[in-house]
């Protein structure tokens, strides 16, 4: 038995395993290997306000802001303070960043941030940069054991309480792991959808395992699409950082028409649902979307892997322009967590992606996603080391729901057209008739059938197919629900923005009224 199984490789699972390991002993599971996923893949920085001349409280501002006041204002208040003395901890572990030609660290400007606050490693290869490092970390503590290519089915639960995982092994047999605590660190859902920036295996499994096992789920309609993906020939090639819309990168059509001139006046800078949704109408009317890149002097070196991206894609980038259009890229709700990843269900916490602290609102605020990684994961980490756990561990358990269904595996539809109607219904934009059509279409699989069954026996295939149908019915019926326009979650049947505003004018008069202090830095939100 384990002290503590954590479900996933990526940069949150890593952190909070490092953490963990210092006293008690840690396995992490990865359904492929130890390099897939999206941490590695993160172009970005980690947004952080260690600056002279920036602070915790701007960066806030800017957060709240960029999610439409839909965040817990306590928790954005944990990850912009903690964040700076965590990354510097981090920093003198031995983590480097760019700096320029004086030594100084080079801030970069990315899109709904008020200042240069966006620390980079490698140009665009933070994401490369940080799990290379925390690998070679992870390498130093015996504590620590990675299981690759095994993928997690559900979660053991025992009278309510979750006592490790069920596994199943390429050759089909199914195991059983036993912890005294479990972490999910799954990601979020990005995989779901026809064209992303997420590895393709990312598909919302520990959402669909969570909510089998009873834990909270919240926020699963916002769903933020990025506005650069670099689609060329029909094909996804890649993701061109937000980073070069900061270093002066415009949206253009084939016409060079500026796209984003008198729309919004940060322009390519503003936040990513309004930019997605003005490239999105473009390419609906038949408009290619580009790129330019011409201003930004040494591009090749400045930004490595997508300069190298597209020479292997074959882009004339020659002539200053990548073609872009939208891709599904980070879910801003997921399972429920207090401020030390608790979810509702004892044993079982949540870090990264797949948890929803409240800190990232109705849109996720540029390079924030890389530190709630390092905050959260460090704190739930920290939770765990430091807290002495009695819980005794059965031989015996019981299945996450009563067995009232066969467990022989159902004729599901394929990934492809589950990606295609995903895709259809809740993208860029959406509205109640095809939402209407798509959960109607779901229903048709018996989704509130699979949510209890028995799937032990079925093939790997079988179980993510039904882990894709039941996260797409959550996103699907909270999309229905929530009849406004907010962020991310766009209804064109319900456009009007004026409810949000209200809300952000009096928080935003509470902020400039008062700094942030200890007490409040340290709320806990709990969980009942």
């Amino acid at each position: 038995m384990r002290d503590v199984i954590i479900v996933g490789a990526g940069m949150a699972a890593l952190i909070s395993a490092l953490t963990i390991a210092k006293e008690k002993n840690v396995k992490l599971f990865t359904k492929n290997f130890r390099s897939n996923g999206n941490s590695w893949r993160a172009q970005g920085g980690i947004a952080v306000a260690i600056h002279e001349s920036d602070t915790p409280t701007e960066h806030l501002q800017d957060t709240l802001s960029a999610g439409c006041y839909h965040n817990d204002p306590r928790m954005v208040s944990i990850l912009v303070s903690e964040g700076i003395s965590r990354v510097r901890r981090w920093m003198e572990e031995g983590m480097t960043f760019d700096s320029g030609k004086n030594g100084e660290l080079d801030f970069g400007m990315e899109g709904a941030h008020g200042k240069r606050r966006v620390l980079h490693a490698g140009g665009d290869q933070t994401g490369f940069h940080w799990m290379t490092f925390l690998h070679e970390q992870i390498l130093a503590h015996s504590n620590i054991e990675i299981v690759e290519d095994e993928y997690v089915i559900d979660l053991i639960m025992n009278y309510g309480k979750c006592d490790g995982i069920f596994t199943k092994s390429k050759d089909g047999s199914t195991k059983e792991h036993y912890s005294l605590n479990t972490i999910l660190a799954t990601g979020g859902c990005g995989g779901l959808f026809e064209a992303t920036s997420n590895d393709p295996s990312i598909i919302g499994d520990g959402i669909a395992m969570a909510y089998r096992a009873g834990a909270r789920v919240a926020d699963l309609e916002f769903l933020q699409f990025h506005p650069t993906l670099i689609v060329y020939k029909g094909r996804v090639i890649g993701l061109a950082s937000e980073a070069l819309r900061g270093e002066g990168a415009i949206l253009v059509s084939s016409d060079g028409r500026a796209i984003m001139e008198g729309i919004d006046s940060r322009k390519e800078l503003a936040p990513r649902d309004v930019v997605a949704r003005v490239i999105e109408r473009e390419t609906n009317a038949g408009n290619q979307v580009f790129l330019d890149i011409s201003s930004i002097q040494n591009f090749e070196t400045r930004f490595p892997a997508i300069y190298k991206m597209c020479i292997e894609g074959g882009i004339p980038i020659l002539h200053g322009r990548i073609p872009v259009s939208i891709g599904a890229h980070f879910l801003m709700g997921g399972v429920v967590t207090d401020s030390n990843g608790k979810t509702s269900v004892p044993g079982l916490y949540a870090v990264g992606e797949v948890a929803r602290t409240g800190v990232h609102g109705a849109n996720r605020l540029a390079s924030n996603s890389l530190l709630e990684a390092l905050v959260f994961g460090e704190r739930t980490g920290e939770f765990i080391r430091d807290t002495f756990s009695d819980r005794k561990t059965l031989n015996e358990f019981t299945r996450p729901f009563v067995k009232v269904y066969s467990s022989e595996e159902p004729n599901l539809p394929p990934r492809d057209e589950i990606q295609k109607r995903v895709t259809l219904a809740l993208g860029v934009e959406r509205e109640q008739k095809t939402l209407e059509r798509f959960i109607d279409w779901l229903n048709e699989w018996d989704v509130s059938v699979l949510i209890q069954r028995e799937r032990y026996s079925w093939s790997r295939e079988g179980i993510e197919c039904s882990n894709m149908l039941i996260t797409s019915w959550l996103m699907a019926t909270a999309a229905l629900e929530r009849e406004e326009s907010r962020g991310a979650h766009y209804r064109t049947d319900y456009p009007n923005k004026n409810s949000i505003f209200s809300c952000g004018k009096q928080i935003m008069r509470q902020l400039k009224t008062r700094q942030m202090t200890g007490r409040e830095l340290g709320h806990e939100q709990t969980i009942t």
